[in-house]
């Protein structure tokens, strides 16, 4: 059996990656939040809720992570159903020519030569001299490194050589391979980063050159602080207090001067060549993710017996530089939007549209429900209420603010008290 067909839970890989396009489509089309209601919509027809899909995707999701090769197989087969959506209201251009050779027959010589046999032969069999195949080959080249993605010429040419190159499949699935590498790497996961950071590796994740793995290993090195609530030593406190002024540095400065980003464009970006903007692309994903990623665990690390006072209110300061450095961003993203025809610039271009709209919200929202629990006033509040902790003064307790959440906000991060506090729904 075809394993994007074998289904878990009822339902297949194939299935999913024509749920994820429409789901693409309509978040490109509506955006935030308006993709939802025709999306649960069209949900409801596959006999799924929001919760059930997650359900499939999670189980599918951990499958691929799991199984490389499968992985890339399913994303190869997601992007040849989103090519077959966006061809349905595409042109066909597989007759247009250059320097008298169609692109269909670009194609084919293409593909066929792959395979060893000879281009002269494969040449004169579409009727055209090797003179004619020199300049077309050329004629065809500059125009297609100059074309989107999602161009009717590169889809089609995709298509076209799909069927005259036998291993093209397996080409194509080597290549989503290549690809996922570099979406690792904006995750702080590529170039060999997708080991988890331990105490004996924190270093290579804190001296990295790429600003995405050091934001990376802010959220993970705090969340090892936050697990380890009786085995913090001083290793682990070294580690968070790098942890801490990584994340400092991150939102006051993003991902660098040298990351642009949309603020270089100088006119509409459909006039901008495909690698440029890209480039441009992956400097705005840099600055919003970056930013995304350390935020929270910051503001965890505020409540987790770390932060001296002022440590505290550097991180609350840094929260609202990040603010303010990401607004004008997420303003000049919003404006370029409507501005984008080509699909591909539109699809990244909604899609940080909604990341910044959700970073920047809960980042305010954080800063209104900000919680500190400073190392003296954190051991006072767990003596009081923990049967055999060590006695301190009771004017230690008033040291936990009221506004901080104070003894609940403590008593939610003991093992089993916490566990029963938020299943609560404390």
């Amino acid at each position: 059996m075809d394993p994007l067909e074998q289904k878990r839970n009822g339902y297949s890989l194939a299935d999913c990656a024509e749920i994820m396009t429409r789901m693409s489509a309509l978040k490109t089309e509506l955006g935030e939040p308006g993709y939802q209601a025709p999306f649960q919509q069209f949900l409801r027809s596959k006999g799924l809720t929001e919760n059930t899909w997650a359900q499939v995707w999670n189980d599918w999701h951990q499958v691929t992570e799991n199984d490389p090769t499968l992985g890339a197989k399913f994303h190869t087969y997601m992007g040849q159903v989103r090519q077959r959506q966006l061809m349905a209201n595409q042109p066909n251009v597989a007759g247009e020519s250059m320097e008298g050779l169609s692109l269909e027959s670009y194609a084919k010589i293409s593909a066929q030569s792959q395979t060893g046999a000879a281009i002269e032969g494969l040449v004169a069999g579409e009727g055209i001299t090797m003179d004619q195949w020199q300049r077309a080959q050329a004629a065809w080249g500059q125009k297609m490194s100059n074309c989107s993605p999602t161009d009717p010429v590169m889809i089609q040419f995709g298509q076209l050589y799909q069927k005259w190159a036998p291993n093209h499949q397996a080409s194509m699935e080597a290549a989503t391979a290549r690809h996922l590498e570099d979406a690792a790497a904006s995750q702080g996961r590529g170039g060999g980063m997708s080991k988890e950071l331990t105490m004996d590796n924190a270093a290579e994740f804190f001296d990295h050159a790429d600003v995405r793995v050091r934001a990376r290993g802010v959220r993970e090195m705090i969340r090892i602080w936050e697990l380890n609530w009786n085995d913090r030593d001083e290793r682990m406190h070294h580690w968070t207090t790098r942890a801490y002024d990584e994340a400092l540095r991150i939102l006051a400065q993003g991902a660098g001067e040298d990351r642009p980003g949309m603020m270089a464009l100088s006119g509409p970006p459909d006039a901008m060549d495909i690698h440029t903007w890209s480039k441009l692309a992956d400097d705005e994903e840099a600055q919003q993710g970056t930013t995304d990623l350390v935020y929270g665990p910051l503001k965890d690390l505020a409540g987790e017996k770390y932060m001296s006072p002022q440590q505290n209110e550097a991180a609350i300061h840094a929260v609202r530089q990040a603010i303010a450095r990401l607004q004008p961003r997420a303003e000049r993203v919003n404006q370029t939007f409507p501005q984008a025809t080509d699909e591909l610039k539109k699809v990244q271009l909604r899609s940080l549209v909604d990341d910044y709209r959700e970073t920047l919200s809960d980042m305010q929202e954080a800063l209104g429900d900000w919680d500190y629990t400073g190392p003296e006033s954190a051991v006072a509040a767990v003596a009081a209420v923990v049967p055999g902790a060590p006695s301190v003064p009771s004017t230690a307790l008033a040291a936990t603010p009221a506004s901080s959440g104070g003894l609940l906000f403590v008593l939610k991060r003991l093992p089993i008290i916490g566990s029963i506090l938020r299943m609560l729904g404390l």
